[in-house]
């Protein structure tokens, strides 16, 4: 489960910064894959946490460890920000933005399908 996650997650990245290459140019080619590379890993830190549990059937504790994962992905959300105002000509905010949620959301969609 981990290991498919981390190898969706880099094939993802991947088309991302090839696909922002084209669209936003180098600049968005970087941010987009710095921020879907990120994305890729915080999401498999955040599966490698939840994964345990899940095989159990203790919901309770499966309940407790995707939270710590939730935080685990918030701490994405906050580097954002902080590497635009770092460096806003290497990481421009709309590329890097859209290259972290385009990376993560189709993790969670693959995540939730392994709940049920």
């Amino acid at each position: 489960m981990v290991r498919q996650t981390a190898a969706v997650g880099i094939l993802l990245a991947l088309l991302v910064a090839v696909g922002f290459r084209y669209g936003f140019g180098p600049q968005g080619m970087v941010a987009g894959g710095v921020f879907g590379g990120i994305a890729a890993v915080l999401q498999t830190v955040a599966t490698a946490i939840a994964a345990p549990k899940l095989g159990t059937g203790d919901y309770h504790g499966l309940l407790m460890r995707w939270a710590v994962g939730a935080g685990v992905r918030l701490l994405g959300v906050i580097a954002i920000p902080v590497a635009v105002l770092y460096d806003r000509a290497v990481f421009p905010p709309l590329p890097a933005a859209l290259g972290f949620i385009a990376v993560l959301v189709p993790l969670l969609f693959l995540e939730i399908r392994r709940f049920r």
